[in-house]
C-alpha cells in the first residue's frame, strides 16, 4: 500500500473540535427541515427546502423538480416518518457552500416503534439565494442503524492564503482546473510505483459513505483503502460549484471502480472538496452510489 495511507492510518481520527457560529447555523437550518417533514410530510418538508434546481439521485442525478412532477403526491403525506439529525458538516469561509450528514431512520408513523429503514443522508447546501437550500442530495441505506458517533465535528475549512472573493470568470477558472483533479484515475490497495493514489487526496476528517457500511472516517478509511485489492478508480464529474471563497468546492458524476480480474462497478458519486493548509484540493466527504 501506498506510504500516505500508511501515515494517514497512524494519525488521529479526527481533528479536534471547535464550535463555529457559521456552521451551528447550517445545522439549524438542517433541523428546520427535519422538523417541517415531521410536521407537513416528506415532500412539502424537500419542497420547501430545496433549491429550485437541486439534485437528487434515483439512482442517477436527477433535477428534484422534474422527479416530483414524476411521482403523484401520497394519499397521506403524513403516514411516512423521516427523522434525521447532522452529525458532521463544513461551511466555506464565504458562507456560500456546506454540507451536512448524519443518520436517518424511517418509519410508519402509525408504528414509529418500528423501523423500516435506515441509511445517512448527505446533502450539500447553497446560500445563493439568501437562505440555506440544499442543491444536491445524496444517500446511503443501511441495514441496521448507524452507529452513533457522538458530538458533531465542528471543523470548518481552513485556508491561510486568504484573498478577495473570486470573480465569476476566476470560480469558472478554479472549477475546470478541480475538474481536470478529479478526472485523474486514482489507485487503490497496492499502488503501483509513480500511480496517483487515492489516499493522496484524504485527510484525517475525510468521511466515506457507501452503502450498507458504516460511515469511515480517518484511520477507518486510510485501512480500508489499504485492505482492498489492487485496482483504481476513475471519476467523471457532471457538474461542480466552488464556494467564493475559494476553499470548499462541491462535485458529482459517474464512477468506475475497476479490480484486477474482475468487471468493472459503475456507479455515482458525490464529492466535496476543502483545500488543506498546503493550498491543496482534498476530499472532505465522498459518497459512493450505486448504479442501480
Amino acid at each position: 500500500m501506498a506510504f500516505g495511507c500508511a501515515a494517514l492510518a497512524a494519525c488521529t481520527s479526527l481533528v479536534p473540535g471547535y464550535a463555529d457560529p457559521a456552521l451551528e447555523n447550517l445545522f439549524n437550518a438542517e433541523r428546520g427541515f427535519a422538523r417541517d417533514a415531521y410536521l407537513h410530510g416528506i415532500r412539502a418538508s424537500f419542497l420547501r427546502h430545496f433549491a429550485s434546481d437541486a439534485i437528487v439521485f434515483q439512482p442517477g442525478p436527477v433535477a428534484y423538480a422534474e422527479f416530483v412532477r414524476s411521482h403523484p403526491a401520497p394519499a397521506d403525506p403524513l403516514a411516512t416518518l423521516l427523522e434525521w439529525g447532522p452529525q458532521a458538516g463544513a461551511v466555506a469561509r464565504s458562507g456560500d457552500l456546506g454540507f451536512t450528514t448524519g443518520p436517518t431512520r424511517i418509519s410508519a408513523r402509525a408504528d414509529p416503534a418500528k423501523a423500516l429503514g435506515y441509511g445517512y443522508y448527505f446533502s450539500v447546501w447553497s446560500r445563493a439565494s439568501g437562505e440555506w437550500k440544499v442543491i444536491v442530495d445524496a444517500g446511503i441505506s443501511q441495514a441496521s442503524p448507524p452507529p452513533q458517533e457522538g458530538a458533531p465535528n465542528m471543523r470548518v475549512p481552513i485556508f491561510p492564503k486568504a484573498e478577495a472573493p473570486l470573480t465569476d470568470a476566476q470560480r469558472v477558472v478554479e472549477r475546470e482546473r478541480l475538474l481536470a483533479l478529479e478526472r485523474m484515475p486514482r489507485a487503490v490497495g497496492d499502488v503501483p510505483a509513480g500511480a496517483l493514489a487515492y489516499c493522496d487526496l484524504i485527510m484525517p476528517s475525510t468521511r466515506f459513505l457507501r452503502k450498507d457500511q458504516p460511515a469511515l472516517v480517518g484511520k477507518a478509511l486510510a485501512a480500508s483503502i489499504a485492505a482492498e485489492p489492487a485496482g483504481h478508480v476513475e471519476w467523471t464529474p457532471v457538474d461542480g460549484v466552488i464556494a467564493a471563497s475559494n476553499d470548499l468546492a462541491y462535485t458529482y458524476g459517474t464512477s468506475r471502480h475497476s479490480i484486477s480480474a474482475t468487471a468493472p462497478v459503475d456507479g455515482y458519486y458525490v464529492h466535496v472538496w476543502q483545500r488543506n493548509l498546503e493550498g491543496a484540493w482534498k476530499l472532505v466527504a465522498d459518497v459512493s452510489l450505486p448504479a442501480g
